[in-house]
């Protein structure tokens, strides 16, 4: 429904969305790509030594902006910012979908670390074999790092499918909050504010009068 609420209003009610944007354009797609490029780079090159140090930056700034939007959504309700603080609640629920893709990458990328040894023991092991048994080894190391990298690979599906579907919907709520609307279903669970009818309503209620 649109209602008649005030221009600033409006632009009040785009910030979560906004924010929303550039979270998901910015952190997310950004873990996604360090994600896939560190899956097919050398496991001694420099971007597969900080991988997780470039995953946990994004990753860090992506959950401050959710956290900053559930804190948002959780103000006390008043009549006066009721659209703005709605469509800030919108975007709250909206992160659900992010964090599930969180939980689904993060479990399918543990998979990648299971039957993995610690690579210090391995290394000294390998001294005391026999030459045909340490290049044994070396191909199960390197069978187990190809498994990793197939388990990144995977892992990043989820995450940008949920990443894309997630944009979309922000995409049509920052139209919505521009012309002054708010999802039917919404307005169930927050009502609007006495007096605060929508538009079709009020033109009616003008014309009866």
């Amino acid at each position: 429904m649109i209602f008649e609420v005030t221009e600033t209003s409006r632009r009040q009610a785009k910030a979560p969305h906004e924010l929303a944007m550039i979270n998901l354009i910015v952190f997310n797609l950004l873990i996604g790509v360090i994600l896939l490029a560190a899956s097919v780079a050398e496991p001694d090159s420099v971007i597969a030594r900080v991988k997780w140090l470039a995953i946990s930056i994004p990753l860090v700034a992506s959950l401050g902006l959710i956290a900053f939007t559930w804190r948002q959504s959780r103000r006390p309700r008043h009549d006066g910012n009721w659209f703005a603080q709605t469509h800030w609640r919108l975007a709250s629920r909206r992160y659900r979908l992010i964090l599930i893709g969180y939980f689904l990458c993060a479990a399918i990328l543990s998979l990648g670390f299971l039957g993995q040894d610690d690579q210090g023991e391995l290394a000294e092991q390998l001294r005391s074999l026999p030459p045909a048994m340490q290049e044994m080894e070396r191909r199960k190391l390197e069978s187990q790092d190809m498994a990793s990298a197939v388990w990144a690979r995977i892992a990043v599906v989820p995450l940008l499918l949920v990443v894309m579907v997630t944009i979309m919907l922000e995409s049509g709520s920052l139209y919505q909050a521009g012309r002054g609307e708010l999802p039917d279903a919404l307005l169930q669970r927050d009502p609007p504010p006495d007096g605060l009818l929508p538009c079709e309503q009020s033109d009616q209620s003008e014309q009866s009068s």
